[in-house]
């Protein structure tokens, strides 16, 4: 598209995956409802409806719909949203940035220079540049026994499995894993796996579970020792992190 600021919406039902590709601009992949799980840089990342990814131009991702996904990805010429670089980052979006991709999507790609469509277009690069990022993400190990390890957890997280017990299902002592885990992925075994459940805890919000019901699905004692987790991570109470945005469908 020759405007420095382009948009698409899309449609996809739970499960549908989107083989690994790049583009030549940077992306804003936002979805108005549904989460989606995307890999991105040896990284896992979950995008709620509350949420929306940078994603740098030429940067090869996956995308994986987790439930029913309405998509709504802005594209923007390299340079345009300059705050932001060439880093993927999972951002909060604004109500304003939300109403503004909505309207978005009834703009023509050829919108005239000088137009109100090229304004508001504008206006949306603008909102991009002042956005918060967010700890949704998990570095992947490139250790193949740890990658398989990862897997298990992710698979299991209501399971609290020991370190031995995790590191013996895939041919490697505690103390290998207490040694190669923080190395291979930043985190402990621990804080990796509470990230995983953090990340999953979205999932199961848009599938309609309340907070305790997500607090035991993901092997928490009490929705109480849940909540702390939330609060201590994201900054805000359960109901108001993990809310789905009710607006009706641009």
């Amino acid at each position: 598209m020759p405007r420095a600021v382009t948009a698409l919406a899309r449609s996809d039902p739970a499960g549908v995956v989107i083989d690994a590709h790049s583009h030549s601009r940077d992306q804003f992949i936002y979805a108005i409802r549904g989460v989606m799980s995307i890999e991105a840089n040896g990284c896992l990342w979950t995008i709620p409806s509350s949420h929306g990814m940078w994603m740098p131009a030429h940067m090869t991702h996956k995308i994986r719909m987790d439930t029913a996904v309405e998509m709504r990805t802005l594209y923007f010429q390299q340079g345009i949203v300059q705050t932001l670089g060439g880093d993927c980052c999972v951002l909060a979006v604004t109500p304003l940035l939300r109403e503004l991709i909505l309207r978005a999507m009834s703009i023509r790609p050829h919108y005239d220079p000088g137009s109100a469509e090229e304004r508001l277009m504008q206006v949306a690069a603008d909102e991009m540049g002042v956005l918060e990022r967010q700890p949704l993400s998990l570095k992947m190990p490139s250790d193949k026994r740890l990658t398989r390890l990862c897997q298990l957890m992710i698979e299991h997280l209501s399971d609290s499995a020991s370190i031995a017990d995790l590191g013996e299902r895939v041919g490697l002592s505690e103390r290998s894993v207490i040694r190669l885990f923080p190395q291979e992925t930043g985190l402990s075994l621990h804080r990796w796996r509470q990230q995983a459940r953090l990340m999953r805890a979205f999932v199961l919000a848009e599938q309609g579970m309340n907070v305790t019901q997500v607090a035991f699905e993901l092997g928490y004692s009490s929705s109480s020792a849940f909540s702390k987790m939330l609060r201590k991570q994201l900054g805000g109470a359960p109901r108001q992190v993990l809310s789905r945005h009710d607006a009706a469908a641009g």
